[in-house]
């Protein structure tokens, strides 16, 4: 469902980003998803009968859009330029937390949930990524894609896909348990790269379809209509590396900078939060 009102808002939002430079790549810190259970996390929320509690990964907490919360942990969570504050800009939600953490897995999400509301109405999660290896893909790959510890790399992420499927779906489960009124948008990961930019990016980008594939089979299986896959694929497409107007942060004179290859503040606006809205998960009511 589309709302024309809604996308109006986040195509102004988006405008307001262009003029304010908030798209320019950014040089962040390492961050690592230990240092969840000294953060947010941990924090008792109020209770709102719109709350909203954004959880997972890198991609959630906006580790491609600062400026970073000082949150006293090394999450990289964007303070206003990632999609769980903009999706609460433009719908009904109040957004109570987001305790997504850069190198977060499924194993740290249990935490991420402490002290969450039970009566929390929305949630939304990227996670899969790291369990799969992306960041060790990343990180052979980035001084030299054409190594053999690349494409060993990419090889033993794909086969992890094997099992990370009962991992997601034991942690979609927990959340819609632990969260009952609740509805939960698990988010699919974009495409990083245009197509035909290179090999390797072509090969990255297959390993990403496969990672959603397994996502949205996952969800399939939790057989919870509170449970929702939603695919922000469209809404990336022709902005990868490479393209005229990329969603992604990436410094080519700093091929190891943490933000790269993660959603910058345009990819936030008109790749996430867009997604959620095309999927009607921001109406007012």
């Amino acid at each position: 469902m589309r709302s024309l009102s809604r996308l109006g808002a986040i195509s102004l939002l988006a405008a307001g980003l262009i003029v304010g430079g908030a798209t320019a790549p950014a040089l962040a810190q390492s961050s690592t998803a230990s240092t969840i259970a000294s953060g947010a996390a941990l924090t008792k929320y109020a209770a709102s009968a719109h709350g909203y509690v954004a959880l997972g990964d890198s991609f959630t907490a906006g580790q491609g859009a600062p400026p970073y919360a000082n949150d006293g942990t090394a999450c990289l969570r964007s303070q206003r330029l990632g999609y769980p504050a903009m999706a609460a800009v433009v719908g009904r939600y109040r957004l109570v937390a987001n305790n997504a953490c850069s190198g977060a897995g499924t194993a740290d999400v249990p935490a991420q949930l402490l002290g969450v509301d039970p009566g929390t109405t929305l949630v939304t999660l990227t996670v899969g990524g790291i369990d799969a290896g992306s960041n060790l893909v990343l990180a052979a790959c980035a001084p030299d894609p054409a190594s053999p510890v690349c494409s060993g790399a990419i090889a033993n992420s794909v086969a992890q896909l094997g099992v990370l499927a009962p991992q997601l779906v034991a942690t979609y489960g927990l959340v819609a348990a632990t969260l009952p009124n609740a509805t939960v948008a698990v988010l699919s990961y974009p495409r990083q790269f245009q197509p035909g930019l290179s090999p390797l990016g072509d090969v990255l980008n297959g390993a990403t379809d496969a990672l959603n594939a397994v996502i949205a089979g996952s969800v399939a299986a939790v057989a919870n209509t509170h449970v929702r896959f939603v695919d922000a694929t469209q809404e990336f497409a022709g902005h990868g590396i490479g393209a005229r107007v990329p969603f992604f942060a990436f410094d080519p004179l700093n091929p190891l900078a943490p933000a790269n290859f993660h959603p910058n503040a345009l990819g936030n606006a008109l790749g996430y939060t867009r997604a959620l809205i095309n999927e009607g998960l921001l109406l007012r009511r």
